[in-house]
């Protein structure tokens, strides 16, 4: 069950039913933890023959999908459709690919055009394993899409 707060339980349905839509999402077992008004927490369970990489450590482009992911509902949160512009992850610590990390997201400025956002990924110890911002574009949302 998705933990919300500002959002109505519908649309935390709707997003996480366009998440279920992702394939790469349901490869790296991301899911929705909680969507506020404004921000998001995902969370992605560890599998070594899925994150792993050769150094023993979660994969950097695993975390910057959940990042992604993440920034990508903090946006839509505020009733918007939105695209990734640019991204950019700064990797702290390294995880093992086991237990789980919490991905956090929120809206830092929504101009007219633009969203910034602030992410966090933590471990389930509340290590820091990454920070960074990703700039996204505001696109009708998807049951505001017309046929041009």
């Amino acid at each position: 069950m998705i933990e919300t707060n500002g959002v109505s339980r519908e649309f935390a349905q709707r997003m996480d039913d366009y998440l279920g839509e992702m394939p790469i999402a349901a490869f790296l077992k991301i899911h929705i933890a909680k969507l506020e008004k404004g921000a998001c927490e995902c969370r992605m369970e560890l599998d070594p023959s899925r994150h792993g990489n050769p150094n023993g450590t979660v994969q950097g482009g695993a975390l910057s999908t959940l990042a992604d992911i993440t920034t990508s509902y903090a946006v839509a949160s505020i009733g918007t459709g939105t695209c990734t512009v640019s991204g950019s992850i700064e990797m702290l610590r390294g995880k093992t690919p086991k237990g789980e990390l919490t991905c956090r997201a929120e809206v830092v400025k929504a101009g007219g055009t633009l969203v910034w956002t602030d992410m966090r990924i933590r471990d389930e110890d509340g290590h820091l394993i990454a920070k960074g911002g990703y700039l996204n574009f505001r696109i009708p949302a998807p049951d505001e899409k017309r046929d041009i």
